[in-house]
């Protein structure tokens, strides 16, 4: 029990005390992660009020100009710590159906791929998220085995491998099943991003990129995609 710890010692600065238990441990990490995520938002809330403070002013002295800019400034990295702190900026892989619920409940905007293992077209949808994680911390990118998560599917309508579904405050805005639309698999990264952005997933401020060429020599993978049923049976027969 806490109660008999010392009222000068903090089970915090004793990471080596021998009735420390990894669901101790990360229970710990979760409340220094949410008074963190907290203090941002408290920080954020009160530069929002000095914004909305100094945009109703009528005047537009140089003066005033300059704290607007500098307090935006101030609001976007606070913005930035907080995804990071809630894991933007990495593409990584959700352990559990009831991890799905808890990330998109977290951040405002996800895109999550429904993926199996061993699928090409799979594979191609990886290589690109990954890269936009790092591009675009705005939004978390993650992937759930599609095979794992009966439940998530059916909800879901998850029936094409691979499937990528845009959520957007806790609401799927849109989902991307197969690459059909994205004319097969020799899209450019800069080209889905646009795609995601027009369904409001992420923050696009490059030029509009041109359509995949269809003089490109390359052989497109385009309809290659499998149903879910189509994998689960060529997984049997294995």
């Amino acid at each position: 029990s806490l109660r008999k710890h010392s009222p000068q010692r903090s089970f915090l600065t004793c990471p080596s005390d021998p009735r420390s238990t990894p669901d101790m441990d990360q229970q710990i990490a979760q409340i220094v992660g949410d008074q963190v995520l907290s203090a941002i938002q408290m920080e954020e809330a009160r530069i929002d009020a000095q914004l909305k403070l100094l945009e109703s002013m009528g005047e537009d002295d140089l003066e005033r100009l300059r704290q607007v800019r500098e307090l935006r400034l101030k609001n976007q990295a606070l913005k930035q710590q907080r995804w990071r702190a809630k894991g933007h900026g990495e593409y990584n892989e959700l352990a559990s159906q009831q991890d799905f619920f808890e990330l998109t409940k977290g951040s405002e905007r996800c895109v999550i791929h429904f993926y199996r293992n061993s699928s090409p077209m799979c594979e191609v949808v990886d290589k690109h998220l990954a890269i936009l994680a790092h591009k675009h911390i705005e939004t978390k990118f993650s992937k759930i085995n599609a095979e794992k998560s009966p439940f998530l599917c059916e909800r879901l309508n998850i029936w094409m491998i691979p499937s990528v579904l845009l959520v957007k405050n806790s609401k799927t805005v849109h989902t991307m099943a197969g690459l059909d639309e994205m004319g097969g698999d020799r899209f450019t990264n800069q080209q889905l991003a646009f795609h995601f952005s027009r369904f409001g997933v992420l923050d696009y401020k490059e030029a509009r990129p041109e359509s995949p060429s269809s003089d490109d020599d390359r052989p497109s993978r385009r309809g290659q995609s499998r149903s879910i049923r189509d994998t689960k049976e060529d997984s049997d027969d294995e």
